[in-house]
């Protein structure tokens, strides 16, 4: 009998600290719902990061709603360089009306059809907006009436990109100068040249771009005797101009954004 209760005593208190022990397994947090559950509502559990392409926006509830952007047909930021823009083309002037100059039926027309070159520099800002100037110098069809027949123009351009930041952009451009013609590098008529055209340029390299503009020209010719002594009118030439165009761009100037001022 006085052994059988320290016995007794030894099971109870066995029994109690395993008790206790699978009371505590059992609370202890094995998994991140339970450590949510364990540490109450003031727990805060990080949201997954958004996509790349996507910004957060408020819905009024306080919650933020991601917006989709679409990347692809987004427009590139402006840029902000000024450049010096120069370059050199193939033309072809095509007489659509000569005017008086050629109203004289007794004698071949002194203005036909004829070909050059042009080169031409300006200032391209950083929006749409091109102001330039060029020399242009054709070989004319006289008729067999001169040797060598050369129209000579000099030409301040303007031109108007629709921006649309990709590589091809179209252009309206317009300008005024003074154009002259006679033999062999002389000037027998000359006066004042108008011009308005429509163009298109693709950038190939960075700096490198190439296009084709039409332009549709009127060049006010004084009168003049040809060297045939026949009288030449002064009136209103009509041309068109084909120029095929290779220019380059150099960075000159870097306008400073409003998030740099």
């Amino acid at each position: 009998m006085a052994m059988g209760r320290p016995l007794a005593l030894a099971s109870a208190v066995i029994a109690s600290l395993l008790a206790s022990g699978v009371a505590r397994s059992q609370t202890k947090p094995d998994s991140p719902s339970s450590a949510t559950a364990v540490s109450g509502s003031a727990s805060v559990t990080p949201a997954a990061p958004g996509p790349n392409n996507a910004e957060a926006v408020g819905n009024g509830s306080g919650e933020a709603t991601p917006r989709l952007v679409d990347l692809q047909n987004a427009l590139p930021p402006p840029t902000n360089v000024v450049y010096l823009q120069y370059g050199v083309a193939l033309t072809a002037e095509t007489v659509s009306a000569a005017g008086p100059i050629c109203d004289n039926v007794a004698v071949p027309c002194i203005l036909g059809p004829g070909g050059g070159v042009a080169v031409r520099v300006g200032w391209r800002g950083t929006g749409a907006l091109y102001f330039g100037g060029a020399y242009e110098l054709s070989k004319q069809d006289p008729n067999k009436l001169l040797r060598l027949a050369i129209l000579q123009q000099v030409r301040a351009e303007a031109r108007y990109y629709f921006v649309s930041g990709r590589d091809t952009e179209p252009y309206v451009s317009t300008g005024l100068g003074l154009a002259g013609y006679g033999n062999e590098w002389g000037i027998d008529t000359w006066g004042p040249a108008a011009f308005v055209g429509l163009g298109l340029e693709t950038q190939i390299t960075r700096r490198t771009v190439v296009g084709v503009a039409v332009a549709y020209r009127l060049l006010y010719l004084q009168r003049f005797t040809d060297t045939s002594g026949a009288s030449r009118e002064a009136g209103i030439a009509q041309l068109i101009g084909l120029d095929f165009v290779l220019e380059q761009r150099d960075p000159i100037y870097t306008e400073r954004t409003s998030s740099n001022r």
